[in-house]
């Protein structure tokens, strides 16, 4: 396995290639995701049944173009030819990435349902945990104030307890057309096998920056939106102000973490790419060292 600072060093150059079409993938992603669920809404009001299937369809449809958007990157990180039209590709193969992506979605609807129930009880206790002096608009108004901090937190609890430890198999499935999903998964698992950590120290690394200015930007704007509700006698003035300053903190926030998403895609490639690269010759064959010197084929995590 090659070091870590190598690595980082072809993620870095490869994004000065490929930055600008890789955002533009992940843009028609994003736009993919934020029609969906109005047209979910939209259908409840005229058809309910249809709306159930919608809302049922969305996760997976979502994370079927996320497939293909971290299989772009792989491409682009190979220099292999690359367009907007690989978004479609996990259509293609709508059999493996479709059973995938269904794992993916069930995941994420049981993460995100357990912090939901969480942030409910917490906005429970927070407006006095007391059923008769309860409140439903000042527990709702907890719950919005408090949705950037939930989406986060279930982005990092998945992150960390689905998606890591599958990380590689989109790629396995795209170098493998004819292996079974099952397969690809245990192929992923023993790929791997004792590299959980480094891997994860090296997304750190590769798009560790960006995650901390995108922490940063939103505990600055809540800070100021909690600031500006508790604040008296205030001026139409000041509340254009902090508005201002929140829209654009807001802003900043989905800069960082839009970049952070595209360099920890495009990191798991490097990382699987230098998996799968031929052994070097000699003793270090047999134990590939990271860049601490630590033996990346020891222990299992």
């Amino acid at each position: 396995m090659e070091d870590t600072q190598i690595l980082l060093g072809k993620v870095n150059l490869c994004l000065r290639k490929n930055f600008g079409k890789a955002t533009i993938a992940l843009l028609v992603v994003f736009l993919c995701s934020v029609t969906l669920a109005p047209l979910a809404l939209l259908l409840s009001s005229s058809f309910f049944p249809l709306a159930v299937v919608t809302l049922l369809l969305m996760p997976l449809l979502l994370f079927m173009l996320q497939i293909s958007f971290a299989q772009m990157c792989g491409k682009m990180y190979r220099d292999e030819p690359c367009v907007l039209g690989n978004l479609l590709d996990s259509f293609r193969d709508w059999r493996r990435c479709g059973g995938l992506a269904l794992g993916y979605a069930v995941s994420a609807v049981v993460v995100c349902g357990v912090m939901v129930i969480g942030e409910t009880l917490l906005s429970y206790y927070a407006t006095g945990a007391d059923p008769a002096t309860f409140q439903d608009e000042a527990a709702l108004g907890f719950m919005l104030t408090m949705f950037p901090v939930t989406v986060m937190l279930c982005m990092a609890v998945f992150f960390l307890l689905v998606l890591l430890p599958t990380s590689c198999t989109h790629l396995v499935l795209m170098d493998n057309p004819s292996m079974p999903l099952l397969v690809a998964v245990q192929e992923n698992f023993h790929l791997l096998k004792g590299r959980k950590i480094p891997l994860l120290k090296f997304l750190l690394r590769t798009g560790g920056f960006w995650l901390v200015g995108a922490v940063v930007s939103l505990v600055v704007s809540l800070v100021l939106t909690f600031w500006l509700m508790g604040m008296t006698n205030v001026t139409d003035g000041t509340v254009k102000l902090f508005l201002g300053v929140t829209r654009v903190l807001d802003m900043v926030y989905f800069i960082f973490v839009y970049t952070t998403l595209i360099r920890l895609v495009t990191g798991v490639a490097a990382f699987y790419q230098s998996l799968k690269a031929p052994p070097a010759q000699g003793a270090d064959a047999a134990s590939p060292l990271l860049s601490d010197g630590s033996d990346a084929s020891s222990g299992n995590v």
